[in-house]
């Protein structure tokens, strides 16, 4: 039997945050955010996705640089 990640219905709190509200100017994740989005090339990755047709949507890149860099720091 498959076992499967346990489901709570009776959640009674939901956080909605915007993460771009969340990035302040001047500040490490915020010259993370911008460099990787708008002077890293990231194409390079794109080739080894092979779920255009068929699998599960994956992980944007580009987003798991910044979680990594950030980490990092």
């Amino acid at each position: 039997m498959p076992r499967f990640k346990p489901l709570n219905y009776q959640q009674n709190a939901m956080v909605v945050i915007n993460y771009l509200d969340q990035l302040q100017a001047g500040t490490f994740e915020h010259a993370i955010h911008h460099l990787i989005d708008s002077k890293l090339d990231l194409s390079v990755f794109y080739p080894k996705y092979q779920n255009d047709a068929t699998g599960r949507p994956a992980y944007d890149p580009a987003a798991l640089l910044k979680i990594i860099l950030f980490a990092y720091s």
